[in-house]
């Protein structure tokens, strides 16, 4: 099949002729924008003055209602780095702010400028934030820092990046055996039934369950069936409710009800949102957001993948943090627009 004409233009621009790179420098080339863009990105970037002179003055005066859509969806590194440093068009850059896969050293930088309105909006982005927080730190740095910006960046240091504190070391059980396990089970049909029976393995009461010692608790993770994970999951200590997730695999079902459930050490939620194919899902997304037990900077990070509708509804939900219904209620009010 024969190479299109914009094909056949792109390899001899590639291939050195001068001409056509001056013509597609200035922006004349019948070129759609998602080619012409990126290449006058890569003239402007290169050896030879004039053509790089003239494709700095065309993307300077670009069209923004064509390079939108170029910056939201096709715009590779090269191209979201020139735009932030060179553009000043208030669409454009709420378009690199808003790519999930901007360099987070470009956010720094365009931290310092940012207009008000603008702070707004890499204010939402979370998931940077927490990934570089330096981004708060050229944020203060901007003449324009507005009120507002100063109140969240406030409150995202006191919720969002919680201060480094000293955590005890959690104490170290000897595993026991097979053998040991057993004579446990049979110590433990002694204590009074209480809550629901564990059929499969145990045949004790949730209650008979929670009266082994640790060590004892902690072997039963290890393969449980599903009943007998349910029952360990709620355990009160995080050592023995987190091994449930690392020692066996979860079904869909099980993890959005853990997810959904205010019972759970928080040390079990925090496990589930470093799972990626788990947060993934957005039922589960949506659980732990809405689970008040849930730390509030693991909700601030899952918070942007909320629908309207769920934002709404978190928005009204007086169950959860201040700082996290009032960052449902923003992003209500601008996922609308």
């Amino acid at each position: 099949m024969a190479d299109s004409p914009s094909s056949a233009l792109l390899e001899q621009i590639r291939s050195g002729n001068r001409q056509f790179q001056l013509l597609a420098a200035e922006g004349v080339l019948p070129l759609p924008p998602e080619e012409l863009i990126p290449l006058q990105v890569d003239l402007a970037q290169g050896d030879d003055e004039e053509v790089a002179e003239l494709a700095l003055q065309s993307l300077r005066s670009v069209d923004a209602r064509l390079a939108r859509p170029f910056l939201e969806r096709q715009a590779g590194p090269e191209a979201l780095i020139f735009f932030a440093e060179e553009s000043s068009h208030p669409m454009l850059l709420e378009a690199i702010l808003r790519r999930r896969d901007v360099p987070r050293a470009v956010l720094s930088r365009l931290a310092r400028r940012l207009p008000p309105d603008l702070q707004e909006v890499l204010l939402l982005r979370q998931d940077a934030i927490v990934e570089e927080p330096v981004i708060l730190e050229a944020l203060e740095e901007n003449p324009q820092l507005s009120s507002y910006s100063s109140r969240r960046i406030a409150e995202y240091r006191e919720h969002l990046l919680p201060r480094q504190r000293t955590v005890p070391a959690l104490p170290e059980y000897e595993e026991i055996d097979e053998e040991e396990l057993q004579r446990e089970i049979e110590l433990a049909r002694q204590l009074p039934e209480m809550g629901e029976f564990e059929e499969e393995r145990t045949r004790l009461t949730e209650g008979q369950i929670r009266g082994m010692p640790i060590p004892a608790r902690l072997k039963l993770t290890r393969g449980a069936p599903r009943a007998l994970r349910g029952i360990l999951l709620r355990d009160s200590n995080p050592q023995v409710a987190v091994s449930v997730i690392i020692n066996n695999s979860l079904s869909d079902q099980e993890v959005e009800q853990t997810a959904n459930n205010r019972s759970v050490v928080e040390e079990v939620l925090v496990a589930i949102t470093r799972k990626r194919e788990w947060v993934n899902k957005y039922n589960v997304t949506r659980a732990l957001v809405h689970n008040p037990r849930t730390p509030l900077a693991s909700s601030m990070r899952l918070i942007t993948k909320l629908s309207v509708r769920d934002l709404r509804d978190l928005g009204r939900n007086r169950n959860i943090p201040d700082a996290l219904r009032s960052t449902a209620l923003r992003l209500y009010r601008i996922k609308q627009q």
